[in-house]
């Protein structure tokens, strides 16, 4: 992996990494997929000291590092923002009018065709649309494809996603939002018949409650579950 993809990708792990604790050589290579003879090469230049496999790194270390490295390939940083800001622009300008597409589709009531144009533009355009939007086309599809009679594979997919997204902003609203997606959404999964729907609830219930607790929003966490399961 390049140097700015490994730094494109530890910015994304700093925000979730907990105070006071230190991590190995070994858990970065996964968490950043690069390879342990990269991370090695990065974290010692980024240091200035030599690191060895068995060695650990802080989250403040690897701010350290991260600094020192993104000012080496501050050029290749702004070319890549360039890059991105442009494709961003296009997702931008194909979601306007995939949006009037979709209200002329829900108008006629053409639920499944609104569902799939959806998922289509989604699934295209998911890794250049900025955050915000992505989260409300994840909820738009999934709610078009409740009306179309879509499959709980297909609604749990874009609900997931939604909620992943939503998660990946590490930050107090983001968390909101996913637990929104949830309360939008939650009794339909559970109202699903195979019982797919009130697994896949469960399992991103189990996924939010520790970031729920961390960002102060338990009570809001706690509040959610009662409204779903009631006996509880």
């Amino acid at each position: 992996m390049l140097m700015i993809d490994f730094i494109y990708k530890l910015n994304e792990v700093l925000p979730t990494w907990p105070a006071g604790t230190r991590r190995s050589l070994t858990q970065l290579s996964e968490i950043t997929g690069t390879s342990m003879p990269h991370v090695i090469q990065y974290l010692s230049e980024g240091l200035g000291r030599d690191m060895d496999i068995s060695g650990a790194v802080s989250g403040e270390e690897v701010l350290e590092a991260l600094e020192l490295l993104s000012q080496r390939i501050q050029p290749e940083i702004e070319e890549r923002e360039r890059h991105l800001a442009e494709r961003r622009d296009i997702a931008i300008a194909a979601y306007d009018r995939v949006l009037e597409k979709v209200q002329v589709l829900q108008l006629g009531k053409n639920w499944h065709g609104a569902f799939r144009t959806l998922s289509y533009f989604t699934g295209q355009y998911q890794e250049d649309l900025p955050k915000d939007v992505l989260i409300s086309l994840c909820s738009e599809t999934v709610r078009a494809g409740i009306k179309s009679g879509a499959n709980m594979q297909e609604l749990g997919q874009w609900l997931q996603k939604g909620v992943a997204v939503a998660m990946a902003q590490h930050n107090r609203q983001g968390i909101e939002e996913a637990l929104d997606l949830i309360d939008a959404y939650g009794d339909t999964l559970l109202a699903e018949e195979s019982g797919k729907g009130a697994m896949l609830l469960g399992n991103i219930l189990a996924v939010l409650e520790e970031p729920a607790a961390r960002y102060e929003l338990w009570e809001e966490y706690k509040s959610l579950v009662g409204q779903l399961y009631p006996e509880t």
